[in-house]
């Protein structure tokens, strides 16, 4: 499924984008915090955390799938775990940015010096980018996880495969059912498909019944038309 292939791989990349972002907001709020006396913020380090995770282990995943097939890393399932789980990162640092800025922030240009300005800015910069990053990772994940149930449902499983490999345009596969050969390689008749199946009820013909018209005394079978007799009986 090509648009599937292409919407993994504009996701990843995004995700890959907002990674570095958060990186380096993380990291100067990080360093600017203690020079300026400012309270150590939870939202920083969860973006470093994240963003670290993501920078090591999806680029690696995009490189082992375009170099190998059937890598342990490019299993839908495993897949689907890993980036369901960085999307929870992701979506933690937003949140936790984001409410640094509704608390402590009421306006960046009233905060003095320039660095403080800055760092008020980026609070709101990394709530922006880690929600970014979470509906892009969660949007690609769930519209994977729904394909996987439609086709689970037609008998069809592909979670073990990459998506590369996957073949989500599959209908359902025909269930065929072969006929019974006997021993000769010809196609069994009713009676014949009995024998070789004891417990199998044979299919029988209607019974036909021909019965003979029994005579009567004056030597015409009963139940023929009987016609007047010229002669007088004697």
């Amino acid at each position: 499924m090509f648009w599937l292939s292409l919407f993994r791989l504009v996701v990843l990349g995004w995700t890959i984008f907002c990674a570095i972002i958060l990186l380096g907001l993380g990291a100067h709020a990080l360093s600017a915090v203690g020079n300026l006396a400012l309270p150590t913020f939870a939202w920083s380090g969860l973006a470093v955390a994240t963003a670290v995770l993501t920078v090591v282990t999806v680029p690696a995943m995009l490189v082992i799938d375009l170099l190998r097939t059937g890598a342990f890393t490019s299993m839908i399932v495993v897949e689907l775990a890993w980036l369901s789980f960085l999307g929870v990162l992701f979506l933690a640092t937003g949140g936790s940015a984001a409410e640094n800025a509704a608390d402590f922030w009421v306006q960046c240009s009233t905060w003095s010096p320039a660095a403080a300005r800055t760092i008020c800015s980026e609070t709101s910069a990394g709530a922006a980018f880690g929600f970014l990053g979470w509906l892009a990772l969660w949007g690609y994940t769930i519209t994977l996880l729904v394909l996987l149930i439609i086709h689970a449902n037609r008998g069809h499983y592909v979670y073990k495969t990459s998506v590369k490999e996957a073949n989500f345009e599959a209908g359902v596969p025909p269930s065929t059912t072969a006929p019974m050969q006997n021993t000769y390689g010809t196609e069994t008749k009713p009676h014949e498909s009995a024998a070789l199946n004891p417990g199998q009820v044979p299919y029988a013909y209607p019974p036909t019944t021909t019965t003979s018209p029994a005579p009567t005394g004056h030597g015409q079978p009963a139940g023929a038309p009987s016609y007047p007799n010229a002669y007088p009986q004697v």
